[in-house]
């Protein structure tokens, strides 16, 4: 059995409760944060936050991070990088300072930017086309290489065929000198035999 104030601390199907709650005139935060749905800032906060809602920066919020988050209201002071995938809205009090990039950039009257901003289909897209450039120069690369490699082959079969043409070339050499020596051989014996019959005193 539970008590009213046990009650309170017991969260319903469907309902948010409250995670952080500082109550003063001012405070100053420093830190990582991140955020599984909202927050909302009325002071100062220094850091990171990765929020996978809403970032709501109120009048007396003064915000120095880095900031990645799905939408973002700018009420009061910004400063840093922004990136938010889905709305960025200005108001008429908010000032924003630094790099925002974003499909959806709203500016009400009176709301202060200044910086650059940048859409996130386009880097997208320039990184997809800068994979691609790096993939076709690998491919030439590779193919320049194959090129190469197979140049070396030609040269190799050809150095091979140079060897065995150089090989027959000896043999052939070799078959002639060996078919003049025997040829020369015959003929001293045929000189030798002639000169025997006309002078028997002459022997060779």
């Amino acid at each position: 059995m539970t008590n009213s104030s046990d009650q309170d601390f017991i969260k319903q199907p469907g309902q948010q409760r409250t995670l952080l709650t500082i109550v003063g005139d001012s405070a100053s935060i420093d830190g990582k944060f991140k955020i599984s749905q909202a927050i909302e800032i009325d002071c100062e906060l220094k850091g990171k936050l990765n929020v996978e809602g809403k970032i709501t920066i109120q009048k007396n919020g003064n915000v120095v991070a880095d900031v990645v988050t799905n939408e973002a209201e700018i009420i009061g002071r910004y400063e840093g990088n922004l990136e938010a995938t889905g709305n960025v809205e200005i108001k008429e009090t908010g000032i924003a300072v630094g790099n925002i990039k974003t499909d959806s950039l709203i500016i009400n009257k009176g709301g202060i930017f200044s910086g650059n901003v940048s859409r996130i289909t386009e880097e997208q897209h320039s990184s997809k086309k800068k994979l691609k450039s790096e993939q076709d120069s690998d491919k030439e690369a590779v193919d320049v290489k194959s090129e190469q490699d197979s140049d070396k082959e030609a040269v190799d079969v050809k150095s091979e065929q140079d060897s065995d043409k150089e090989a027959v070339d000896v043999k052939s050499e070799q078959d002639s000198m060996e078919i003049n020596t025997n040829d020369f051989i015959n003929s001293l014996r045929n000189r030798k035999k002639y000169v025997s019959d006309d002078d028997e005193n002459l022997v060779l």
